[in-house]
């Protein structure tokens, strides 16, 4: 949701709060490209002075930031929906205290800041007595 909001402040603000470099950088080259091709320039002077700006000049600019903050969003949904029966695999690991995909050359999850040698992760052993099997 966050990336979303970000969205509609600036076109690829949202996918930069995502870390997706390139994605930020494709849909901020769209925004300006909006802006340069389709807004008038007494518009744009108009913006930056600070003027009365008609709403259906800056139509491109909110069509764009609009579009970002979509695709933000469902790329934000599509990251933290992990598919029935994944694994952890050498190159995506999840975080064990918030369950996000985390960068494994780090020492700490980038979401949540735990720091990775703070936390024992003790894997459940066949005839612990975890399974009702009580003496």
């Amino acid at each position: 949701m966050v990336a979303a909001l970000l969205g509609t402040v600036a076109a690829g603000l949202g996918h930069i709060y995502l870390r997706r470099w390139a994605r930020a950088v494709g849909w901020a080259a769209v925004g300006y490209a909006a802006v340069v091709l389709f807004v008038p320039e007494p518009a744009v002077t108009a913006v930056a002075s600070g003027g009365a700006v008609d709403p259906l000049a800056l139509t491109p600019v909110v069509v764009v930031a609009a579009l970002s903050a979509l695709d933000a969003y469902r790329i934000a949904l599509f990251d933290r929906r992990a598919p029935a029966g994944s694994t952890e695999t050498a190159d995506r690991a999840e975080c064990p205290a918030c369950g996000r995909p985390i960068d494994l050359e780090l020492d700490f999850c980038h979401w949540c800041t735990t720091e990775f040698g703070d936390l024992r992760v003790v894997a459940p052993q066949e005839g612990d007595g975890s399974e009702g099997g009580q003496r």
